[in-house]
């Protein structure tokens, strides 16, 4: 059976593409029985394919504010011909968000995908600050209007600050305890200290891996070492996890 992974949000800059990379780039460097297979669903605001040695597919499913559906079919196809050890990471950009959540809401594409053997997960991330509310408000839009089969793995991103409301944590909340049945696991993005969130937010925007970033001149030996640290501590809240 292969598995799709959908990042998902309405919202730009809250980690989708960040969680697609990392997934993928955890893949490679731990799994030898996995192969992932990313693709940048935005070809106007690219994000994911702008990072290179991933391998990512550009499949761009959006034209004039609507869904090209040739594009989309060879987005179906390349999910339906998944091999066993493949797991397909589309970055749903928030270019794409709208348009492509009501296709596959109008034209049951969640059911017919299943019934191919596709095991869906939908990651979803929830970040701290002004843009938590609207996070939440998509994660009860997309809990309510996708299948109950489909499961979602939660992105607590805390770059923007810890997300809680009046001092309760997210999974202490009553939002929670209502999805906690479609809620495979949950992921935390830590809040980092100044220097370290410096250095990734700055690998971020030049679209780096983390093993580009160890060879890019623009990083020192101390800011090297820091997201050195950052990988380590990503990559083993992955596993605690249990992500992939």
């Amino acid at each position: 059976m292969g598995k799709l992974y959908l990042t998902l949000g309405d919202k730009g800059g809250i980690g989708k593409s960040f969680v697609a990379a990392l997934m993928t780039q955890y893949i490679l460097d731990n799994k030898t029985d996995i192969r992932p297979v990313p693709i940048d669903l935005d070809c106007k605001n690219r994000t994911l394919s702008r990072y290179e040695g991933l391998g990512v597919e550009l499949i761009d499913v959006r034209t004039d504010g609507d869904i090209d559906r040739s594009k989309f079919d060879l987005l179906v196809n390349r999910i339906a011909s998944a091999q066993e050890d493949e797991i397909v990471i589309a970055d749903v950009g928030g270019n794409v968000y709208v348009p492509m959540t009501d296709y596959m809401k109008v034209n049951p594409i969640y059911e017919l995908v299943m019934e191919m053997g596709v095991d869906i997960t939908m990651h979803i991330p929830i970040v701290g600050g002004g843009d938590m509310f609207p996070t939440l408000a998509t994660l009860d839009e997309l809990m309510h209007e996708t299948p109950a089969e489909v499961k979602a793995c939660i992105w607590i991103n805390q770059k923007n600050g810890k997300v809680e409301y009046q001092g309760t944590q997210f999974e202490e909340s009553d939002r929670y305890n209502e999805y906690r049945k479609r809620i495979r696991t949950v992921c935390y993005i830590p809040l980092w200290r100044s220097d370290m969130q410096a250095n990734v937010a700055e690998m971020l925007e030049e679209a780096m891996t983390f093993k580009a970033a160890q060879e890019a001149p623009i990083f020192d030996i101390v800011s090297k070492q820091r997201l050195i640290m950052a990988k380590r501590y990503l990559y083993t809240a992955i596993e605690r996890a249990e992500v992939i």
